[in-house]
């Protein structure tokens, strides 16, 4: 019987289109100056220690909303680590940041959303004033983009709530859209009914047309281990010792590939393109906004 109403459940999920609201996307976020890397055993600790300025515009009355990797329940760097999670967290309330949320829709095959927040032992940050979101539970907003792929994309509607969204994303080689980092991660934000399309064909595009309708104000790539094949919730764990932080997601993902694309060479991965220039979602991701590489 509780198998049945998983699956009841996760089908009402996917078909719940209710409660959209249309909006129009927001301004393409340009660099402005956050583009940070911390490499070695000690990279956590760095980053910690740098806390000032990658949150220099967070202060106590600034509502943050952490979008974070519940693709599954599985460990880091399948989903996100709690000690990065804490990390952040612990330089928020440093900074006086009362409002803080933490949020994801986890992906098509591990829904519902609240199941792995439990799995992955999130709920206990309840009782520090946290608040946990899963997305599939709550309200949508369909922005209008009007590119090639997609003429709108439907996102949670947590993206208008709050002051900053911090994109908290893993490094992973993925087995359908080839790799994983900043501009994947939105696809957290997605209604899981349109991750149908997404996946049906050029995921890679359509990965980068989030970009369109979602600009996080930073984003933070833990790379200390990542996925150097297979992915997202499996695949061979590789220790990268590496964080990116950018607040443009075109640059904090191409330093990503670049990264994996290095450890893919150690690992005689010789398949794995070198050059971003030929990749369907550079290609398309600068196409579309005019930014470059």
């Amino acid at each position: 019987m509780g198998n049945i109403l998983k699956r009841l459940e996760k089908r009402m999920i996917i078909k719940n289109t209710y409660f959209i609201k249309n909006f129009s996307p927001g301004k393409l976020k340009k660099a402005s100056g956050i583009k940070l890397s911390f490499k070695g055993e000690n990279a956590l600790k760095d980053m910690a220690g740098s806390s000032n300025k990658i949150f220099k515009d967070f202060d106590s009355m600034t509502s943050v909303l952490i979008k974070i990797n519940l693709n599954s329940a599985n460990p880091y760097p399948a989903s996100t680590s709690r000690e990065m999670l804490d990390a952040i967290l612990n330089s928020l309330i440093a900074l006086g940041v009362k409002k803080i949320c933490i949020g994801d829709c986890s992906g098509l095959t591990h829904l519902p959303t609240r199941e792995v927040i439990k799995k992955k032992g999130l709920s206990n940050l309840k009782k520090y004033g946290i608040k946990i979101k899963a997305f599939d539970y709550g309200r949508w907003v369909k922005i209008a983009i009007n590119s090639v792929y997609f003429k709108d994309i439907i996102l949670s509607e947590s993206i208008y709530k709050y002051d900053k969204i911090i994109n908290l994303a893993n490094l992973k080689s993925h087995s359908e859209a080839g790799f994983s980092f900043a501009t994947k991660s939105l696809v957290g934000f997605m209604h899981p009914y349109q991750r149908f399309e997404l996946h049906r064909d050029h995921i890679e595009e359509k990965i980068a047309e989030l970009s369109l309708a979602i600009q996080p104000d930073i984003n933070i790539v833990d790379a200390r281990s990542i996925f150097v094949d297979g992915g997202p919730d499996t695949g061979t764990v590789a220790e990268a010792k590496t964080i990116i932080i950018n607040n443009n997601l075109l640059e904090a993902d191409l330093s990503a590939y670049n990264l994996l694309s290095s450890f893919k060479q150690k690992f005689g991965m010789e398949d794995f393109d070198q050059n971003p220039y030929n990749s369907r979602f550079f290609k398309h991701f600068i196409k579309i906004t005019g930014e470059k590489l």
